[in-house]
């Protein structure tokens, strides 16, 4: 798994003759699970235990125990932790595996718009039939049983025919594909010069719009303004530099900050802790 600089995950192991993967996870200490991405496949998460926030296009989605979350694709998202023990549960499909290789009526009325993002579903769900759908593809793919693959398959169909029926929205979507793939360069840039000096100004001109306009679309996106995604990026690169005992002025020119007094008053508003307490929880543990 692979996290490019513009944020897009490339999944190396979905494997092409079979591109789904089914996997459960487990975190024991809160905050957030990867950083910010997005993929083309459809994804769907299942919470077995504990409680979390999952970030999808800027809305946050508190999650528990039963609740399923829906990802499409290039939905821009992570998950945040908030208890001391997650079990999840995620798919991860490529639509273009349940297309058909002779075109038909279901490839163009419901697979098409949604490989598309013209269909959409709610993001979070609660059902017992969709869910009880999801623990059985689970249960197939870790028994392996013959002709698993095509009850996986099959169960895919049923699920997003579920999702049809309850739990479909209503779409802007070619508008929103349009504003999103216009803001990518901008994040590539920011991912990539975090640590160098970056100016509303130069982004908004990258952008080809004006900063106000930059701004509401950035946060309509990331949840955040340019500049304090920019602090965001810095302040988790610090977290790890500071794991590693690296001296805290130091840090501070590394990701970006010239003033390292203004470096720790920024990390405590983020994180509610000083860069030293960092430090010294790191040591003890």
């Amino acid at each position: 798994m692979i996290i490019a600089g513009n944020g897009q995950m490339i999944d190396q192991e979905i494997k092409k003759d079979f591109p789904i993967k089914i996997r459960r996870m487990e975190y024991h200490a809160p905050g957030p699970i990867l950083k910010k991405h997005w993929h083309e496949e459809f994804m769907i998460f299942y919470i077995e235990k504990g409680t979390a926030v999952i970030h999808c296009n800027s809305q946050p989605l508190p999650v528990a125990a039963g609740d399923l979350i829906v990802i499409h694709c290039n939905d821009m998202h992570y998950v945040e932790n908030c208890c001391n023990h997650l079990v999840e549960f995620y798919i991860i499909i490529d639509l273009a595996f349940l297309l058909s290789s002779k075109e038909d009526l279901c490839q163009t009325k419901y697979m098409t718009p949604l490989l598309q993002n013209r269909l959409r579903f709610q993001n979070k769900i609660h059902d017992d039939n969709i869910t009880n759908q999801f623990l059985d593809l689970i249960r197939e793919y870790e028994q392996k049983s013959p002709g698993y693959e095509l009850w996986i398959k099959a169960g895919l169909y049923r699920i997003l025919v579920l999702l049809l029926r309850h739990h479909a929205v209503p779409v802007q979507g070619e508008i929103k594909n349009r504003r999103h793939h216009r803001l990518r360069p901008v994040l590539t840039y920011i991912e990539e010069h975090y640590d160098q000096r970056i100016t509303l100004k130069e982004l908004a001109a990258m952008a080809n719009m004006s900063p106000y306009h930059l701004c509401r679309l950035f946060k309509s996106i990331t949840g955040m303004p340019p500049i304090e995604y920019v602090n965001h990026l810095r302040i988790e690169a610090a977290v790890k530099l500071l794991q590693q005992h690296y001296p805290i002025s130091e840090i501070a020119l590394t990701i970006g900050f010239n003033d390292s007094n203004y470096f720790s008053r920024l990390f405590r508003k983020y994180k509610n802790i000083s860069p030293s307490a960092v430090q010294k929880e790191n040591t003890l543990s």
